[in-house]
């Protein structure tokens, strides 16, 4: 028998006391779209002062939540990769508010969103479904990676890249169903994103689909939207 709590060996405290204070909630979760930003930009979002962030960002970096990278003279703060976006949108799905009315902001991340670098939302769900309705994917052993019908239906969108990686079901916090996630998540929706198919909201991580972007949906993937 072990004499050491759970609690220390797998430091959950620890996970729960950074997302407990809701500032340094507010931070990690304005970096869930993959991107990186100062700061200034990140109180801004919280709310709070910069001396106030500048610690809350200092605890996040302690933490192994964040990472930071110098650009010229400015300091720009991420996630440190997708395992703390996985365990975000986790807590999400577990903590999800139950019938409380939708504001705007809020729908439009139900919708469609990405999750850290990933398609995710009523969407992403939409569109694995139709990947796999098409077999353009196969699902072995828990990994997702592309058929060699979906090889070539992205040749056709000009996508060819040196090696194909491989993806994973992750579960979506506001559907409860899975959309496409890991290296294969990200590779296919940059793509997305390159061609001017996806465009980002202002301001949120919530995205939409371009006009073009619905009419190559529809007709490569079978996927009519909205």
């Amino acid at each position: 028998m072990t004499d050491v709590l759970p609690s220390a060996r797998y430091d959950l405290s620890g996970f729960g006391e950074m997302l407990a204070e809701p500032s340094r909630a507010a931070i990690l979760l304005s970096l869930m779209d993959g991107g990186a930003r100062p700061a200034g930009e990140l109180a801004r979002i919280a709310g709070i002062t910069p001396q106030t962030a500048s610690s809350h960002l200092r605890r996040l970096l302690q933490g192994g939540m964040l990472v930071v990278e110098g650009r010229g003279r400015h300091r720009y703060f991420r996630l440190s990769g997708e395992t703390v976006a996985d365990a975000l949108e986790a807590v999400a799905l577990l903590r999800r508010p139950r019938d409380v009315p939708r504001s705007p902001e809020r729908a439009e991340l139900a919708e469609a969103r990405t999750c850290y670098l990933h398609l995710a939302g009523r969407l992403g769900v939409a569109w694995l479904e139709a990947l796999e309705k098409l077999r353009f994917l196969q699902l072995t052993g828990g990994v997702l990676s592309l058929t060699g019908e979906g090889v070539d239906r992205f040749a056709t969108l000009e996508l060819r890249p040196p090696h194909w990686v491989a993806g994973k079901p992750c579960l979506d916090w506001t559907e409860r169903r899975f959309h496409l996630g890991g290296g294969l998540g990200a590779l296919l929706t940059r793509h997305l994103f390159e061609r001017g198919w996806l465009a980002r909201r202002t301001g949120s991580r919530a995205v939409r689909v371009t006009s073009s972007g619905a009419r190559v949906f529809a007709r490569e993937f079978s996927l009519s939207w909205p």
